[in-house]
């Protein structure tokens, strides 16, 4: 008897057929396509799970965002235990900016199904983007646990490490991820250098910013580190070139006037307008620049910063000083101010405007010192805004130490969301009375500031405004800068050649500052050493 006949194999059904078609034109980049193709679909079945999730990825690859989480929002609806649809709600939530819902979204779909690298790795990216920087270290890291070769996990690790100020791990994240399959990552080679440049090894920097501008030649970010490189470098010429490049960022256009740039040349019939751009102290190192710039055109006028204008009106009488936000006069001709060094082609040996270029106005009056110590004004932290202001401003602990040292009076001139920490400080290092003098509540603007300075016999600060304003001045001034300075200390020297007057103490490590504490102690001990021997030699 013959055996029954096998039953067939039954052909893939309609809806299964047109789910792959679409899934082939996803992949082979025709996602308007799969859109369309899904969108038939559903007409005909509109409960189909899959066929809205995949109309959903289709839309997704698009750029439709809206219409993704729309639709993928419905597959979950259909299919609440499918954890890759809610991984890839969540990745449309968060491509349209809605961070919260996405990290409901991945968390869920991780409660799902634990072991998807790829949630864990994008969780970790919304959780950066959020500022949650150990949340996202511990994403990355259970991904990496799960796929421990995947080349572009490592990659953002690195990139969260630069972020962390873990430079060397940094380094050491990149590295494995180059040995990944789907390495090297010349995109990261900007951060690599940044890495090298904050441990201040700056051939290597240089090298990394040089091999990613040989990928991307116009990658903006590359030519503004590879600047700072230079300039740090003391490579002054080659870095004010590649400092243009800052008008590419994109937190940094051009103001867009109607009026020329200046290049430079003599304009004995045109005005010209200087404005001020970056930081306070940023301006007040620049400023050296203008009577050379006033004697190439007709008439000069300068828009600083407000808290400037009084200063700057008084220290150059020939220039309109123009306070930003007031309306600016008539002028024919612009230019930024940090782009002067480059127009007279500065170097290390042909710094102009020799200080004092700033004039302090007479007749302020401060508290006399203690007998027997010197008058010491003092900042101790900048704007907690700025990029670099973890590193540069002092610490509670070394603020204490600092109020601590012998024979000084101090006078803080701190303005700022800082400013309320001197009382917790003096409290705790336990201070005679008379040891610090706040002087912070009577400041209005830096000419007062600068009038305050002109009484001190030194001026100890972090970098910040104040020690360009001293500096300008020629006020003896002690600067305290952390490992990895900002360009214009150089490295390795405890001089400046934009301010003789200043003298430079460095951190030996990241985040040390009680070496630097130490040493600013021994150099103050000595000075007044000498004033003790030679009385009125350092009374201003």
């Amino acid at each position: 008897m013959a055996s029954p006949a096998q039953p067939p194999v039954p052909p893939a059904t309609e809806t299964q057929q047109t789910l792959e078609h679409a899934l082939a034109l996803l992949q082979a980049g025709r996602a308007g396509e799969a859109e369309a193709l899904c969108r038939t679909l559903l007409s005909r079945q509109p409960q189909d799970a899959d066929g809205h999730h995949l109309h959903g990825v289709a839309a997704l690859a698009s750029k439709h965002l809206d219409e993704a989480a729309a639709r993928i929002a419905r597959a979950v609806a259909l299919a609440p235990q499918v954890a890759r649809f809610y991984t890839n709600l969540g990745t449309a939530q968060q491509g349209g900016g809605r961070s919260e819902p996405a990290e409901r979204s991945y968390c869920h779909a991780l409660r799902l199904a634990p072991d998807q690298a790829e949630t864990r790795f994008n969780l970790g990216n919304l959780l950066v983007s959020a500022a949650r920087l150990q949340d996202a270290e511990a994403a990355y890291q259970s991904a990496l646990a799960l796929q421990p070769a995947r080349g572009k996990y490592w990659a953002n690790l690195g990139k969260l490490r630069l972020r962390q100020q873990r430079h060397v791990e940094t380094l050491r994240a990149y590295a494995i991820a180059d040995q990944a399959p789907g390495g090297p990552f010349p995109e990261s080679d900007v951060n690599r250098g940044m890495a090298h440049q904050r441990l201040n090894q700056l051939p290597q920097a240089l090298a990394c910013y040089e091999r990613a501008l040989a990928a991307f030649p116009d990658n903006a970010s590359a030519h503004w580190n590879r600047a700072l490189a230079l300039l740090l470098s003391g490579r002054l010429q080659e870095g004010w070139e590649e400092y243009e490049w800052r008008w590419r960022l994109a937190d940094s256009p051009p103001r867009g006037f109607a009026q020329p740039l200046w290049s430079g040349q003599p304009l004995a019939d045109r005005t010209l307008l200087l404005h001020a751009e970056q930081g306070l102290g940023d301006t007040l190192q620049f400023v050296r620049y203008l009577p050379l710039v006033a004697a190439r055109v007709k008439a000069l006028v300068l828009e600083c910063q407000p808290p400037l204008r009084r200063l700057l009106a008084d220290s150059f009488p020939g220039v309109t000083v123009v306070a930003a936000g007031e309306a600016l006069p008539d002028f024919d001709v612009q230019a930024p101010l940090l782009s002067l060094p480059r127009l007279f082609a500065t170097t290390l040996d042909a710094i102009p405007g020799a200080p004092p270029y700033l004039l302090a106005a007479n007749g302020r009056t401060v508290p006399p010192p203690r007998p027997g110590t010197l008058a010491v004004a003092l900042v101790w932290g900048g704007d907690p805004s700025h990029r670099n202001d973890q590193q540069r401003s002092l610490d509670a602990a070394a603020l204490a130490e600092l109020l601590g040292l012998p024979g000084v009076t101090f006078y803080s001139v701190q303005k700022g969301a800082r400013a309320g920490q001197l009382a917790e400080a003096v409290a705790g290092a336990q201070l005679p009375t008379g040891h610090i003098v706040d002087l912070g509540p009577e400041i209005g603007d830096f000419a007062d500031t600068a009038a305050i300075l002109q009484r001190m016999d030194r001026v100890v600060t972090v970098d910040t405004s104040v020690a360009h304003l001293a500096g300008a001045l020629h006020v003896p001034v002690d600067i305290l800068l952390p490992y990895s300075p900002d360009w214009r200390w150089l490295l390795e020297r405890a001089d400046s050649p934009w301010y003789p007057a200043a003298t430079l103490f460095r951190q030996a490590a990241p985040g040390e500052w009680g070496g630097v504490i130490r040493s600013l102690a021994s150099h103050l001990s000595r000075i007044r050493s000498v004033a003790t021997a030679h009385p009125g030699r350092y009374s201003r």
